[in-house]
């Protein structure tokens, strides 16, 4: 029984001492600090920072993983395209120049741990698609899109854009009647004010002294027709007639072919003095063409076409020959082809998408990464302030992207005037589109490219 005490009371010491030197050794850690992000924005945050956007559309895999102090901000942008209708070839083109956008801006942006994703939604090149689009995107709570790129589709979506604050940033609408005040609705492309000029300073190079207009009738149709007849004008260039067609595809190709023969009758006889000006679209621009070629007059007098129509594939390949033998021309809106960061875009879409950028790519890819730049300077997906920052980048000029410094009037628009001429000639016994021209909006200057002689003649 006395072995047993001792062995306890031996046992009680040991564990006395042990306890008294864990005492002793032990030293408390204070916590880790915790890190906050405040995404709300201060007087100071919307300063207009140099921003200039490299696309580098690698397919390798960039690391997004964010920093210990930056929560990762996961920010969904939606896309109004036309992939369907009227302007189907060039909505697949913005597609491509959207998507390369989002992988550049993932790639640019990783390191602040931000991530973009993208969801397209297929307007069908018809306004109250485009509406009911737009509603889709924000019941899944979208606030930031692209397009939509027709200003009919624009002029349908506008007034939910800006009751609900969604940023819609499109990528070729070019109406003068949506030159109007529009808190969250922004176009990176001029309007036809300015193409108007260009057409009209085309026309008076070519030594056209009349014209006739066959135009759709919607509000980039109407706005642009308008906007021709005003500055063929004031170059002392006689407008004969200006005639508008329903641009539904239940009224085609009757309504077109209607317009035309008007247009013709207007036009009385041909000649070398005459011009058939084309405000259309594509599928519509076809039944245009289609009917001039087959009409007395009109297959006989040079044509001349819009930003509508430039680059289309649809247009050439349905309507090539008679293009190319009416030396049919073009305007659209284009970036400086000198500047390098659109040539680096080039080579960059043509590795990305697989083929050349045409018309309106570059535009929407900048659409995007104008939207996508602003929402990582702030930090912070507040549509209004993301707004108000695009708003006085607008003005300063601030966005430097592959078509040039966006600068923006009041109305959030475009101001730029500048604009490529291209045309339709045989190459290889094929209908193909080439580069002819470049109209110099700041000089009123038209440069003739040497490949493009032969339609200026």
């Amino acid at each position: 029984m006395a072995s047993k005490i001792t062995y306890i009371a031996v046992a009680v010491i040991v564990i006395v001492i042990v306890a008294a030197l864990a005492a002793v050794l032990y030293k408390p850690t204070s916590p880790a600090p915790t890190t906050t992000s405040s995404t709300s924005l201060t007087s100071s945050s919307a300063t207009s920072a140099p921003i200039t956007t490299s696309s580098t559309p690698t397919q390798t895999t960039t690391s997004s993983t964010p920093s210990t102090t930056t929560p990762t901000m996961t920010v969904t942008i939606g896309a109004l395209l036309p992939l369907t209708g009227a302007l189907q070839s060039y909505g697949l083109g913005s597609q491509c120049a959207v998507q390369l956008a989002v992988h550049d801006a993932n790639q640019m942006f990783a390191n602040e741990g931000i991530q973009f994703q993208l969801v397209v939604q297929d307007t069908a090149t018809d306004p109250n698609t485009a509406l009911q689009k737009i509603q889709s995107l924000y019941a899944q709570g979208v606030k930031f899109v692209v397009g939509p790129m027709a200003s009919s589709e624009v002029a349908a979506i506008m007034n939910f854009a800006d009751q609900n604050h969604i940023i819609a940033v499109s990528q070729s609408s070019t109406s003068p009647l949506l030159a109007i005040p529009k808190p969250y609705v922004f176009r990176v492309v001029p309007t036809d004010f300015y193409q108007a000029k260009a057409i009209a300073a085309l026309l008076h190079k070519l030594n056209i002294t009349r014209i006739v207009i066959v135009y759709r009738s919607d509000a980039w149709g109407q706005g642009l027709s308008s906007a021709i007849a005003n500055e063929s004008a004031k170059l002392g260039i006689e407008v004969l007639g200006s005639f508008g067609y329903d641009p539904s595809s239940s009224a085609m190709p009757a309504a077109e072919q209607a317009a035309v023969q008007k247009a013709s009758q207007a036009l009385g006889t041909p000649g070398p003095d005459a011009a058939l000006v084309m405000v259309t679209f594509e599928t519509d621009g076809v039944a245009v063409a289609q009917a001039a070629a087959s009409d007395p007059v009109l297959s006989k007098v040079r044509w001349i076409g819009t930003d509508g129509v430039a680059g289309s594939t649809t247009l050439v390949q349905n309507a090539g020959s008679a293009l190319a033998k009416a030396k049919f021309l073009a305007t659209i809106a284009s970036p400086n082809p000198e500047d390098p960061r659109y040539q680096k875009f080039v080579q960059e879409f043509k590795q990305f998408c697989g083929s050349p950028p045409v018309a309106y790519d570059p535009y929407a890819y900048d659409a995007a990464m104008f939207i996508m730049s602003a929402i990582a300077y702030l930090k912070s997906t507040n549509s209004t302030a993301v707004a108000q920052l695009l708003a006085q980048w607008g003005q300063d000029g601030t966005y430097k992207g592959v078509t040039g410094p966006i600068y923006l009037d009041q109305y959030h628009d475009r101001i730029y005037a500048s604009y490529l001429i291209v045309g339709v000639a045989i190459v290889n016994g094929t209908p193909t589109w080439i580069n002819a021209g470049f109209y110099n909006g700041t000089t009123g200057q038209i440069t003739i490219y040497p490949q493009g002689q032969s339609l200026f003649s």
